[in-house]
């Protein structure tokens, strides 16, 4: 019987990047997770990363978002050249706030200094529709645009960039799902949907918003998971070309039906076709509290009762844009309690990496380093602290 170093159980963003770190330190890694499903009535747990395309920014909201971040997009050049997997794409990145009082724009030029980071400041509508002419925002709009390597991401490519690494180094990659997760005789054995057992002597657990299911842990993790809709704007291949050097945009914005969109060019998709892709928060999402729940979102949810109000959001913001077609996409977001990744031990033998927060996509090569790192040496690397991933439980039932 194979007994592995460490069982990476989820093949998600996350768990992709912490088995290749776990690989370079020389450990003998098998990583579980199911591939992209074919058919979702069939598939027992799905992700957010089925997508060509996510926001990559550097200045976050915080110094540990920011640094994060900047460690990440810090060897995508790397990765690529690596494995001949072409996933970042530095388009730059725009910021726009319609808050009066924006507190990331007040903090952003002490930030920028201090990571040594360019940042172009803009102070209204006007100077933003210069810029920017295929976007339209109001005057009292302000705003900042970060140029390479922000940009945007392909999460699937990444994905499999990770992956290819990771069999470069031998590791053991398994499509299959975890569905039980428990020790015995020191070791962890982990049992798949399909029957099959595997053992380590640890085992990190990377399942996003189904960690607290299909028996993980013993314990349930505070997490809030709530649905994402998602626009997908087909375009002709003629009109993705004339918006080729679209920057992706963030847009801190607030009405009573949606907030905060996302936004990214067109890119072609695994059907050939050209897409834009939107994405808000609405007043119509929902809070997931079961596996069943989420299922049902995926496999049959009503994210087209969202069409008519996202198509008028996109046309708001970009008057000129050419749609041939309109798509809606179900996607979902695991938060934490405490707005960062829950990274930690949570036995001798057992860890956890998860909580996206919505933003880890861009993020997560140095979260899976950090796990790693975890795991090797029962410490996190510095300048990194346990406080900053702290993971936090749900309270136990009286």
């Amino acid at each position: 019987m194979i007994i592995f170093d460490t069982i990476v159980v989820g093949k998600g963003l996350m768990g992709a990047a912490a088995a290749k770190y776990l690989g370079a330190a020389g450990q003998n890694i098998a990583i579980i997770g199911p591939d992209e499903p074919d058919d979702v009535n069939k598939a027992t747990v799905f992700s957010s990363h089925y997508d060509q395309g996510r926001v990559q920014r550097i200045i976050g909201r915080d110094d540990l978002w920011t640094r994060l971040n900047l460690e990440s997009a810090s060897v995508y050049g790397q990765l690529q050249n690596q494995t001949g997997i072409e996933f970042h794409y530095g388009v730059g990145c725009l910021y726009v706030s319609l808050h009066k009082d924006d507190v990331y724009l007040q903090q952003l030029p002490a930030r920028a200094e201090q990571f040594q980071f360019p940042i172009n400041l803009f102070d209204n509508g006007a100077a933003l529709q210069n810029a920017f002419p295929d976007f339209a925002f109001p005057a009292k709009a302000k705003g900042n645009f970060e140029a390479s390597p922000s940009g945007h991401i392909n999460p699937r490519k990444l994905i499999e960039a990770q992956l290819a690494v990771c069999k470069q180094q031998q590791a053991t990659v398994i499509n299959d799902t975890v569905v039980l997760v428990e020790k015995k005789n020191e070791m962890v054995e982990v049992l798949t949907e399909t029957g099959k057992k595997y053992t380590a002597k640890k085992v990190l657990l990377c399942a996003g918003a189904f960690a607290n299911f299909l028996q993980l842990m013993e314990r349930r993790l505070a997490l809030r998971l709530k649905s994402e809709t998602v626009l997908l704007a087909k375009v002709s291949e003629a009109e993705a070309i004339r918006l080729a050097e679209l920057p992706a945009l963030l847009y801190d914005l607030k009405t009573d039906e949606l907030e905060d969109i996302y936004l990214i060019r067109p890119l072609q998709y695994p059907d050939g076709n050209w897409y834009l892709k939107m994405g808000c928060n609405l007043a119509t999402d929902t809070i997931f509290s079961s596996l069943e729940a989420i299922q049902h979102w995926f496999r049959q949810g009503n994210s087209d009762r969202s069409l008519k109000l996202m198509k008028y959001a996109l046309h708001q913001l970009m008057p000129a844009i050419a749609v041939e077609e309109y798509f809606t996409k179900r996607c979902i977001i695991t938060y934490t309690e405490t707005k960062t990744q829950y990274i930690g031990a949570i036995d001798d033998a057992v860890y956890i990496a998860t909580g996206g927060n919505g933003y880890s996509a861009m993020c997560s090569d140095a979260v899976g380093r950090i796990a790693a790192h975890v795991i090797l040496y029962d410490q996190f690397p510095a300048p990194y602290k346990a406080e900053d991933f702290t993971p936090v439980w749900e309270a136990k039932e009286p």
